[in-house]
């Protein structure tokens, strides 16, 4: 039979999409699968509250560390690398007084949080890594972040970060438009 016709399609407009493209160049595939890995073990311990989550049980799931991030594509030969850099970003936040703070019982805690605007005649998905009201009555929207840092300058690796996420952040909180103040953040595992 006779191809059909070609189809017609036009890109979304860039004009919002531009306003929040965040540059990943630096991030290869299995930094981009470990920090999938590590979100989703981290909305595990969150809806857990924590409760019965320690170094141990982080060790204990070494192998489930590995089918997922073979399933997501990292080869063999980097796999083992990739693992102990999940086991190592838990491990750190549960030993954290802030992580352990943020993946806490909360009021309202959401993990993963998926939340969809439309505007332009487009709609756009997007996903809340945590949210939550603290004791204060304070609406907290936390992004995860699992990228690393070499060096000594760790103040100011934190500053750009900052700088390079705050409009991600700010549109999450409008998109929520608490009646409570909101604090913004970006959750990180770096040690010192």
């Amino acid at each position: 039979p006779p191809m059909p016709d070609s189809i017609a399609w036009t890109a979304p407009a860039a004009a919002e999409a531009g306003l929040l493209s965040v540059e990943f160049s630096w991030a290869g595939e299995v930094a981009r699968h470990i920090g999938s890995v590590v979100h989703r073990w981290m909305q595990r311990i969150a809806e857990d509250a924590l409760e019965g989550w320690d170094a141990d049980r982080i060790e204990a799931l070494r192998g489930a560390f590995t089918n997922e991030l073979a399933a997501l594509g990292v080869d063999e030969s980097q796999c083992e690398a990739a693992v102990e850099r999940v086991r190592a970003a838990l491990v750190k936040t549960l030993a954290d007084p802030r992580g352990r703070w943020l993946l806490g019982e909360q009021k309202q805690g959401r993990n993963e949080y998926r939340l969809g605007t439309f505007s332009q005649g487009e709609r756009r998905d997007w996903i809340i890594d945590r949210t939550f009201i603290d004791e204060q009555g304070c609406r907290w929207i936390v992004d995860y972040k699992t990228s690393s840092h070499e060096g000594s300058d760790v103040e100011a690796f934190l500053d750009r970060e900052k700088t390079r996420y705050a409009a991600q952040l700010e549109r999450y909180a409008q998109m929520l438009r608490s009646d409570a103040p909101v604090r913004l953040g970006l959750y990180f595992q770096i040690g010192r």
